[in-house]
């Protein structure tokens, strides 16, 4: 069943993902428009992190002394839904998809087993445990998640980072293959393993039954993993959202057991705790009868089935054994109020929260009332959003919005991002909307416009069937078993949801906005800057303007004339200069009459997958600094304002069910086009980049709109400590260049529309120099048609241009910068190499493989042996444009007072493989990992489109050393630890970095 967002807190076992570099300008000025605060406050850095809390309401099985099981656990001979009968039967329990088998073995554990090729020759292995971080006793807060954390540091078979060192010599990567969360009510392991090896699905097993039952918690690792553990609260807790956080939970899920056992625990118990608690908790819950084993991938199943007879079927249940008690959010009658303020917080937002209890998840009613909300929260959103587009909107952004809070509690919201001292007149514009629909309702054109893109949605999934990712299908079959979540399968979800809507009315749909009447269950805060605190509204005036609103004045809503297409004649074709097909990788390669290149490249690696790349050389480099913010932004403004005689919000009415998008955009070295589409809609997609090339517009009301945003969010973006490391990096590597640095308040108060629109036009006069890439399952000879028509009627001048080179060098010495900003104990470090480079695709495998090592590097002596990091990143990558540059960037984040010690680690990882080359498991690692991800990539839509676009951009690029899997890995295995030794000697110079460490404002060394 398809998702509503959930907002369940987690961590998980790798935290690269919490690192936010800065290769380049960022363009952190720009708004996240709609932001949904419930999930920026209660989401850290880590996976799966989103904060939910229980309550003290408490149930246990009244029949059994066994531990509760999930909700599906037994499956009753009943009748199922038949969605092809005359008459739906919606309360009937919908049957599990055919192609999944399902059993449960003699001591109690669950198993899911489905064959896919998606992609070929891999597969997913979940565990899942039902219990997390609510099963805590008081002494146990947190070692739910440090349990986890210990999966990974040794167990019987595989003693200390054992485990680690071998799926990293098999080609697997900790963190995107290998991986773990902990939420409040459950632990869920993954494996992502290659299947054409049968050694490795048998270490897999035998892994997995590890983690099920031998898991050795050794109090030697135990002390180890302790830092690890710290600096990954440190990460998501000691910041503005993690104060804030402690806050609002209790106001949003009441007094509850989950109020005090978030995920990441108590760190005095967490620092203290002997292993023996630890090893406690693991007895008493990782046991077969809370466990759900789940593999789906290309597999045989019935091989599968054994396997996991043979590794699981022996477990056993410890002789005593604990309920597994279920917690609920307890009922308030009267809404709770909360203002809240923090020094370090940059942004104002108000929101209203309802919540109640979750449905069964298995039965017809839960479709359509999903599908229900579904419409309700489109049509919503699409007023919401046109209103923020306007010149003089009450907000800066608006949305509605519902899910999942915890496991049975549901969650509907209201929030806004508001102007500095309109938080309350802000809130109530947005809830004026509900009001609306709440008296007047939606129009017909709007519902039947939102059940076409929900129809359209199910259909594009259903024809891409196929194509269902292994960690997708296998997320959905561990929520049927936590959750007894339906699994029917595309085919008859896609059945039931065309029914349904069929039946839904508009006054159903009406009938939600009903949620938002009542004070019982209901939750309202306001969030901002400390020094805005004056501004902001009490709770007083919020719940008189709560109250007003059912007696305010409000109108009927009037939705806008709609356009049934976007031009009104259709270009006849342009003549074909040349066509040339490159039959062994399948692309063609078309010159039109106005000059313009266009490489198709058809595949069937997705049904419902277009992908379409378009740049010509020049972009803002051919701007002058004066000119360049109006180049910068000009995009933006284009993308959000009408197309020839199309108004904005008429062209975003007729997209709305359609999956197409195309995005304009002047880069540094070119402008072009991105976008995207599904196969019925391609023919849309090239009437928008013909429209975007030959009748753009740039509207005021965006231009308004954007400079606003723009505007509130450069006000108190110095608040965020981050800000500064941000602005320091810049200037350390780019000096004071207007295209790198973040543009001020000044620079977007003297944007100048009329200019910067002639920088478009000026940009996209000319498209004789054009290149433009199609990727996806399509038709070929109805896209060279569609693109003489589209493309070829494009305007040409026939000029010759290319880039300047405006790009400011790197610095020859050592640069370092200490950035002292913030009030938490939390630093964070970036040490940058770049310079000069001879671009080839010997160097740029060895620096690959130069990128790889150190990363590995960085886990066993940051994180593993020091503990002194949670979160960390090795990147590097080489630029052929405009001088060829590498750049190496490793970037963790730590205590304050430990950074020096962490520097000096890394540097003397970097002069341990310049001086005697990295050691030879590492070279095995990088290169299986490198063979691996390419036989991935090359199934990868993504993947040919940034191998044609490096092809079609340079001369004398041979394809099969790109996407030969032959020739990648004969090169791959022939690298050498002398090239790996040199390339660390070439890109990671000690007399030539960036090392910008940001430390708290008090920090003294």
């Amino acid at each position: 069943m398809t998702r509503a967002p959930k907002l369940q807190p987690g961590t998980s076992t790798r935290g690269k993902e919490a690192i936010v570099e800065t290769g380049q300008k960022k363009r952190d000025a720009k708004l996240l428009v709609g932001l949904l605060l419930l999930i920026a406050l209660l989401t850290s850095a880590c996976e799966g992190m989103v904060p939910t809390s229980q309550s003290s309401a408490e149930t246990m099985d009244s029949s059994t002394e066994q531990a509760e099981a999930p909700a599906e656990e037994t499956e009753q001979a009943q009748a199922y839904l038949d969605v092809d009968s005359e008459t739906l039967d919606m309360s009937a329990p919908i049957a599990l998809d055919p192609s999944i088998r399902k059993a449960q073995l003699e001591n109690g554990l669950t198993y899911y087993i489905r064959h896919n090729t998606e992609p070929a020759n891999r597969a997913t292995l979940m565990l899942v445990i039902n219990a997390g971080s609510v099963q805590e006793d008081e002494d146990q807060l947190g070692l739910a998640h440090f349990v986890e954390h210990m999966m990974f540091n040794g167990t019987e078979r595989f003693p200390k980072q054992a485990l680690i060192d071998y799926f990293e010599t098999v080609g697997m990567s900790f963190g995107p293959d290998v991986n773990a969360y902990t939420s409040f009510d459950e632990t869920v392991y993954f494996l992502e393993f290659p299947t054409d090896d049968e050694e490795i699905i048998g270490t897999t097993f035998q892994v997995a039954e590890d983690w099920a039952s031998r898991a050795t918690i050794s109090d030697e690792e135990v002390e180890s993993e302790r830092g690890v553990i710290l600096e990954e609260e440190r990460l998501r807790d000691q910041n503005a959202s993690g104060r804030l956080n402690k806050q609002l939970f209790p106001l949003i899920l009441g007094e509850s057991r989950y109020t005090d056992r978030m995920p990441i625990g108590d760190m005095d118990i967490v620092q203290n705790t002997p292993g023996e608690t630890l090893r406690s908790f693991y007895r008493d819950w990782y046991r077969p009868d809370l466990m759900a084993v789940i593999v789906v991938g290309d597999i045989d199943v019935d091989d599968i089935e054994a396997k996991i007879e043979e590794h699981f079927g022996p477990l056993t249940a410890p002789e005593t054994v604990r309920p597994r008690v279920s917690y609920s959010l307890p009922d308030y009658e009267d809404t709770g109020y909360l203002i809240l303020t923090d020094p370090e917080f940059p942004v104002t937002i108000a929101q209203i929260i309802y919540r109640q209890a979750a449905q069964d998840l298995n039965s017809a009613n839960v479709f359509r009332d999903r599908l229900i909300g579904n419409l309700f929260y489109k049509m919503l959103n699409f007023r919401l959003d046109d209103l923020t587009r306007e010149a003089d909107s009450p907000f800066l952004g608006a949305f509605v919005s519902e899910g999942q809070l915890v496991r049975g509690n549901n969650y509907q919201v209201v929030g806004v991002q508001v102007r500095q001292g309109e938080a309350l007149s802000s809130l109530d514009a947005a809830l004026t909307e509900v009001e609306r629909v709440r008296r007047y309702g939606f129009t017909a054109a709007e519902v039947e416009r939102a059940k076409s893109e929900i129809l359209n949605t199910y259909e594009r999934l259903y024809n891409d069937r196929e194509n269902l990712r292994n960690h997708s299908l296998a997320s959905e079959y561990s929520r049927n078993y936590l959750e007894n979540e339906a699994v029917p399968g595309i085919e008859v979800e896609f059945k039931l949801v065309d029914r349904l809507l069929q039946g839904i009315s508009r006054d159903d749909v009406n009938q939600r906005a009903e949620l938002y009447v009542g004070g019982s269950n209901r939750s309202v805060f306001v969030v901002g800057p400390e020094r805005d605190a004056d501004s902001l509204p009490n709770e007083d005036e919020l719940a008189a303007m709560i109250s007003d609103l059912q007696t305010k004045q409000v109108d009927p809503y009037q939705d806008i004339e709609a356009v049934s297409a976007l031009l009104t004649e259709i270009p006849e074709p342009v003549e074909i200069i040349s066509r040339q097909t490159d039959e062994t990788f399948n692309i063609t390669d078309l010159t039109l009459a106005n000059g313009a290149r266009v490489v198709l490249k058809p595949t069937t690696f997705k049904e419902e997958e277009i992908l379409f790349s378009a740049s010509s050389p020049g972009g803002s480099s051919l701007v002058s600094d004066e000119d360049y913010p109006e180049a910068d932004f000009i995009d933006s403004i284009v993308s959000q304002s009408a197309v020839g005689d199309v108004s904005y919000a008429a062209l975003q009415r007729l997209l709305a069910d359609k999956s197409v998008s195309v995005s304009p955009f002047i880069g540094e070295l070119e402008e072009g086009f991105h976008g995207q589409s599904g196969q019925e809609f391609i023919e849309t997609l090239f009437q928008l980049v013909y429209l975007y090339g030959t009748q753009p517009r740039a509207d005021d009301d965006a231009f308004a709109t954007l400079k606003d945003q723009y505007t509130e969010s450069l006000r108190n973006r110095e608040l965020d400590p981050r800000s500064a490391w941000t602005d320091a990096y810049i200037e350390a590597r780019y000096g004071d260049s207007v295209r790198r640095k973040v543009p001020s308040l000044e620079v977007i108060s003297s944007l100048d529309l009329e200019r910067a629109f002639a920088i478009y036009q000026e940009r996209f006069a000319d498209f004789s120099d054009f290149t433009f890439i199609f990727v996806g399952n399509f038709d070929l000879e109805q896209m060279v048609d569609w693109s003489q028509r589209y493309l070829g009627n494009l305007p040409s001048l026939d000029r010759a241009e290319t880039w300047l080179d405006v790009a400011p060098d790197p610095p020859t010495g050592v640069v370092e910068v200490p950035v002292y900003r913030g009030q938490d104990e939390q630093s964070l470090t970036t040490l940058l190499f770049t310079g000069p480079s001879e671009d080839s695709l010997d160097k740029r495998l060895n620096l690959r493989m130069l990128e790889m090592i150190l990363d590995i590097l960085m886990r066993e002596e940051l994180r593993e042996e020091l503990g002194g990091v949670y979160a960390f990143s090795a990147s590097a990558s080489m630029e052929p444009d405009p001088d060829s540059l590498y750049r190496v960037s490793l970037t963790f984040g730590s205590d304050p007072a430990r950074v020096e010690e962490l520097v000096d680690a890394l540097f003397g990882l970097i002069a341990d493989v310049q001086a005697d080359g990295p050691r030879e498991d590492l070279l095995e690692k990088a290169r299986a990992q490198i063979i691996r991800q390419r036989e991935e990539q090359l199934e990868q839509n993504s993947y040919w489109m940034r191998v044609l676009e490096y092809w079609a951009s340079e001369d004398d690029v041979d394809l099969t050393n790109f996407v030969d899997l032959d020739v990648v890995e004969g090169r791959t295995e022939a690298v050498t630890a002398a090239e790996v030794q040199a390339a660390a000697i070439d890109y990671l110079p000690l007399d030539r970095y960036i090392l910008v460490s940001l430390y708290p404002e008090d920090f003294e060394e």
